[in-house]
């Protein structure tokens, strides 16, 4: 029974570098194979990193698509993000050299792949509600009629725990998801109206009210904590 085990694991050893030469030379099937081979080992991986960030504080949620729940989040968002470190990988396939595990070097892709996306949705998070183009008149009006100017809006968000105290809010559950998915939408992901209306299925006007509600609720939130 052992060298039954010990020959299919050297089959399938000799599989798999077949299929990385193959790769390499710029082989279609081959490279489908090894997504098909690693996607599992790959989306395990991604979790594993993702919950170990969470354990030390440094995993940010894709904000665009939250349940509101953070191993919910963590799961879908491991599959998306595998994804895009297996291809990646398969970009990249003719840099691997053999002195690892093919599953090591994935396994590195995918941390540094990681590394790079937490550092971009920090700086987005960042710019939550600070980026207003002086042309758009509508997202101007909307703040205004929420009670402030454009201007005071953002140096008020410019606090770190006026941003915490932002993102806690939005998520409470008693906090509208219309309303919030609106905001993001609008201030993070930077879509116009319209298209936010073709997203959610809203009319135009219902998107811009949620908007303009969901940014009230927010202010009132944020004065009743005196972190406005």
């Amino acid at each position: 029974m052992a060298c039954e085990d010990r020959s299919d694991m050297i089959r399938k050893i000799i599989d798999e570098n077949l299929l990385i030469e193959k790769a390499q030379k710029g082989d279609k099937e081959a490279i489908n194979s090894l997504v098909e081979m690693y996607a599992d080992y790959t989306q395990k991986s991604v979790l594993k990193i993702l919950h170990k960030m969470h354990r030390q504080g440094n995993y940010i949620t894709d904000t665009y698509k939250s349940y509101g729940d953070i191993i919910t989040d963590m799961e879908e968002d491991s599959w998306a993000i595998a994804h895009d470190v297996l291809v990646k990988a398969m970009r990249s396939v003719n840099k691997f050299e053999g002195r690892s595990k093919f599953t090591t070097w994935l396994w590195v892709i995918a941390e540094n792949h990681i590394k790079t996306l937490m550092t971009k949705r920090a700086k987005n998070r960042d710019r939550l509600f600070f980026v207003q183009s002086e042309k758009d008149e509508v997202a101007a009006n909307i703040i205004e009629n929420a009670g402030a100017t454009p201007d005071s809006f953002v140096e008020s968000f410019e606090d770190e725990e006026v941003m915490q105290a932002v993102l806690r809010i939005m998520y409470d559950e008693d906090f509208n998801p219309e309303q919030r998915d609106a905001i993001l939408y609008f201030f993070v992901q930077e879509l116009d109206q319209k298209t936010i209306s073709q997203i959610t299925g809203a009319k135009v006007g219902t998107v811009k009210k949620r908007i303009h509600d969901g940014l009230k609720k927010l202010r009132q939130r944020l004065a009743q904590e005196d972190l406005i």
